[in-house]
Order: structure tokens, then sequence, then C-alpha cells
């Protein structure tokens, strides 16, 4: 491996964050982790899926949400929807003999309705007092069928840990197998991206980048489902990073506050998530997410 190419590995690793849910009175496990996500803007902007973060709401609750929006008349409609405090967690490994984890609590999300992505603004952290990690964005021209790939996730969540020891995030690498709709195809048309990789739950929100730059075009959505209802190795699909930045949403989301959050994100592809503490309930043979009690 090149120094280039370790540098670009070390970078990425940097800014993909364990998407979580905070169980700090359990110290063997300390946190749940929901899924992965990455950080496009200094100021803290995390990129997942819509899925991930649906993960700390109702989840009926929030597919009548969606419903909702789609079916508005409309156009310009925030809506909001409640639920329990998620956290992003970066790992550090720079200093010889130590792995430094820095959670830090989610502010404010917003979810698209006609893509499976969502944003989440983070709250300031000492540990980033000249910004936060981010990755560089790869322009759509360059991007080929064919061309190697990576994607960089948390596989399995908390199982892979208990199983064999992972911690941080994985790596696996691939190529881009098709452009969808078609190679080519006009940004404003672009429905995603078909991969041949290997990704499984966990991984999704997770960065996927072009080996030779480590530009992101992609996030890891999901794998694709056989006639028997079992994932076909191999093959996934990830949506298009351009879906959030041939636009101002990302602009719209560094200026929203709690006071403010429904002017600045008053757009019909979104709606807001309002997280608030909540109490939860664990399975405690699989040490996961069995109930969400909202208050």
């Amino acid at each position: 491996m090149t120094n280039e190419n370790a540098n670009i590995f070390s970078k990425v690793k940097a800014v993909t964050v364990a998407v979580v849910l905070l169980n700090e009175e359990d110290n063997k496990h300390p946190f749940i982790i929901a899924g992965t996500g990455f950080c496009i803007h200094n100021e803290g902007i995390i990129v997942t899926c819509r899925h991930v973060i649906s993960a700390f709401t109702d989840e009926k609750e929030f597919d009548k949400l969606i419903e909702i929006t789609n079916s508005s008349e409309q156009e310009n409609v925030a809506r909001e929807l409640r639920g329990l405090v998620p956290h992003v967690i970066f790992f550090d490994s720079s200093r010889p003999g130590q792995l430094i984890a820095y959670p830090v609590r989610v502010s404010m999300s917003v979810c698209q309705t006609n893509y499976d992505l969502g944003m989440m603004k983070l709250h300031k952290h000492k540990a980033f007092p000249k910004g936060y990690p981010t990755l560089e964005i790869e322009n759509y021209e360059k991007i080929t069928e064919g061309a190697e790939i990576a994607l960089c996730g948390f596989p399995l969540g908390n199982y892979l840990q208990e199983q064999i020891g992972t911690i941080t995030s994985s790596f696996t690498r691939g190529i881009l197998s098709s452009i969808i709709p078609a190679p080519n195809a006009p940004i404003e048309h672009l429905k995603g991206f078909q991969l041949n990789i290997t990704a499984t739950h966990g991984n999704s929100g997770g960065p996927v980048y072009t080996l030779d730059s480590g530009k992101v075009f992609g996030i890891l959505q999901k794998g694709v489902v056989g006639n028997d209802g079992s994932i076909l190795q191999g093959i996934a699909k990830a949506e298009p990073i351009y879906a959030l930045t041939e636009n101002d949403s990302i602009e719209r989301l560094l200026k929203a506050t709690p006071e403010n959050f429904l002017n600045h994100l008053n757009s019909g592809e979104f709606e807001r998530i309002e997280f608030v503490p909540s109490s939860v309930r664990f399975d405690k043979k699989k040490k996961s997410l069995l109930q969400l009690n909202l208050i």
C-alpha cells in the first residue's frame, strides 16, 4: 500500500462515526450502534440514512409522518417527531497504544422523504476546537462504472465487537457496478448506485468513496433481497450524496437553531426530528434495542 492510499484510509476512518444510543448504566456495553454516518462539514454535519435516524423514534409514527408529508398538498411544510437522543462517536487511534472515543450529542436532525437520507447537526466538542474532520465530495462527472470503490462502516453493529473484538470502523472494497438509472444520467435524475461490495446491517449510512481519490459519492443504503427473502451477498445499493449537496440543504441546517428550526427547514422534501431524553429497555441476551418508550 502506498503512503497516499494509507492516508486516504486514515482520513476516511477519522470522519466515519458510529451512530449510537448511549447506555451509560452498562460499563461493558456503553452504547448501542444503530448505524454509520460521516461528517461533511467542519461545523458538525453528519450524513447517514433516514432509516438509521428512524431507529431513534417510534417506527409506526415515523412511517406515518413520511406518508403524510409525501401526500400533503402543501409544498413547504416541515413536520415534527420526537424521539430518543442519538450520539455519534468519533474514534481516534492516532496516539500510539491508545484508542479514544469521543461521543458527541446530536442537536438537530432532518430526513429526506424522496431518498433514504438524513443529516444530523452536532453540538460542539472540545476535542475538535478547529472543527470536525470532513470528507470531500467526488465530482459527479468523474464517476464511472467499473471504478474501484471502498466502504467504511460498522458492519453488524455491536455484534461484530462481541464476535471478534472489532471496535472501530471497518473497510470493504469493490467496484461500482452500475449508475442508476444509467451511465451519464443527468444529476437531477440520479437515483443511486449499484455496488459489487460486501455490506450488512450496521454499514447503513457509511461513506462509499472512490479508492483513487478518497472522495465520497454515495451513502450505503441496503443490500438486495432475493426471491427467497435472503440478502444476496456482494450486491448493495448506495444513495447519491448529491441529493444533499446540489441544493441548499446543508446551509439551511447550519443556520438552524432549536428556535428557528422550522423556518430554515421549511421544505416538502424534509421532515424534522426533535430528540428528547427517553427511557429504553434492552434485551440483555442480545444487547439490542428492544423497545422505545417516548416521553
